[in-house]
């Protein structure tokens, strides 16, 4: 790290750690406020590929967005800024074109280039992985601790992303040391060495078992692909349809997730009997999710999450048409099975992973054999499991604490790490994933800009 980032401050440094599309957005939003006010972000990522993150650092053309290029602007107030970016190098895009996540990923480098060129702003982009961030030491703010240097700044945004998965079973410790079992898929790579004919199994059926199939397909696998998951459900495509106006009331009792799952069901049967859509449902209740949420007592997040999140995810988080088609096809030619159930024990035999499966409904094991085993079950669920040394560090020391759930981080209103004895912080924020628990709908780009964006307000002091 440059010696000069830790001798020569300017009054007012904001570190933000970590790069994807929070990290980013936050860091553009500072920029835009600065107003000619002399300020300094510093940005760190530790995979040195700012503005990108996991979804947009992808290498596979054919990942493509799972929200329209209408409804895709990276800044608030200007809602057509990325389709207007999208239609100058594409005349033929519409607002309804699902473009590809890596061009996304450069709309996201050129919004952060074009905020380091503000006037009185300097951002500068340091490759490093910070592992903690402490008080000691002279002079005000923050010592932030990476692993090539260190920083002091005054105020700290925590915009890690997603935890790792967890392990839905423990593979065998040989699998894992010839990548025949790959624990996380964001890793890179998790087909590589894979021959034409080799058999995949894929643990989990949402996002990351799609990106899967579809970059299976791209590169000519024929393989057989086999996806086992709960209930067996794979991510709906999206369709256009008219929007429809939520009516969920309580009439004065306590939601429930019993009464938030019979509302939806009843709502969705009577607008397809009248010729509509049940996705006009699911969209109706977005603007007042997060208002669901909180309205939920802690029992009855629980029961939400272990029984209808994954039932929610596939109808809420919805894929592109074209990815649907290429879905379709590998079901209707053989290669995509897709089993509801669970994994009973994985068994390392030389060449390939003997997986024993429990289909749901039954009592008797079947087993099956794959060259590759993939964790698709998608980002850890517990705080305590799976994220950066970061993170650990600061609950360990008492810096902040887990949500009750443990989903994330207990932050306040505006996203500051709040303490184990309950005061908010005034120097570290956090945003994105981070704040599952007190948000649950906490990684789209909708309800993530609008984080950046407030946060950004808060943090140079103006209000909205």
């Amino acid at each position: 790290m440059d010696p000069e980032l830790v001798s020569s401050l300017s009054p007012q440094v904001i570190a933000v750690v970590g790069s994807g599309f929070s990290g980013t957005l936050v860091t553009v939003n500072l920029a835009r406020l600065a107003r000619g006010c002399p300020s300094r972000i510093v940005l760190f990522e530790r995979s040195g590929r700012f503005a990108r993150g996991v979804a947009y650092g992808t290498s596979c053309p054919h990942h493509l967005l799972n929200v329209p290029a209408g409804m895709m602007s990276a800044l608030v107030d200007e809602p057509d800024h990325f389709f207007s970016w999208l239609h100058a190098r594409d005349p033929g895009a519409h607002r309804g074109t699902f473009a590809p996540r890596r061009l996304y990923g450069d709309y996201l480098e050129e919004l952060i280039s074009a905020a380091a060129n503000t006037p009185g702003v300097t951002i500068d982009l340091i490759r490093d992985e910070i592992v903690d961030i402490v008080e000691e030491g002279p002079g005000p703010g923050l010592m932030l601790i990476g692993r090539e240097g260190s920083l002091r700044a005054d105020k700290v945004v925590l915009a890690l992303g997603n935890p790792t998965p967890q392990d839905p079973v423990r593979g065998p410790n040989h699998s894992r040391k010839t990548e025949k079992y790959r624990r996380n898929p964001w890793d890179g790579g998790a087909l590589n060495g894979l021959s034409e004919n080799e058999p995949i199994l894929l643990i989990g059926s949402g996002l990351t078992a799609v990106d899967l199939i579809v970059e299976a397909r791209a590169r000519g696998l024929k393989g057989s692909i086999i996806v086992v998951s709960r209930h067996g459900l794979l991510p709906f495509p999206h369709q256009s349809v008219p929007p429809r106006p939520h009516r969920l009331t309580a009439n004065g009792t306590p939601l429930t997730a019993r009464i938030l799952l019979r509302h939806v069901r009843r709502e969705a049967q009577e607008c397809e009997s009248e010729g509509g859509n049940w996705r006009s449902v699911v969209d109706a209740l977005r603007p007042v999710t997060q208002e669901i949420w909180h309205s939920l007592d802690a029992g009855e997040k629980k029961r939400f999450i272990r029984h209808l999140s994954s039932r929610w995810d596939v109808h809420r988080h919805r894929i592109a048409p074209e990815i649907a088609r290429i879905i379709d096809d590998a079901r209707a030619d053989g290669q995509l099975t897709v089993i509801a159930g669970r994994i009973h024990s994985l068994e390392d035999r030389g060449d390939a992973v003997r997986v024993r499966i429990l289909p749901r409904g039954k009592s008797e094991v079947e087993t099956i054999f794959a060259h590759r085993v993939i964790n698709c079950t998608g980002p850890s669920r517990d705080i305590r499991c799976g994220h950066s040394p970061l993170v650990n560090s600061l609950v360990e020391r008492g810096i902040c604490r887990p949500d009750p759930l443990s989903l994330g981080l207990e932050v306040s209103d505006v996203g500051a790490l709040v303490a184990p004895d309950g005061e908010p912080s005034d120097r570290l924020y956090a945003l994105g994933p981070l704040r599952r628990g007190r948000l649950w709908e906490t990684t789209a780009v909708r309800e993530l800009r609008a984080q950046a964006f407030e946060l950004a307000h808060h943090l140079v002091g103006l209000s909205l």
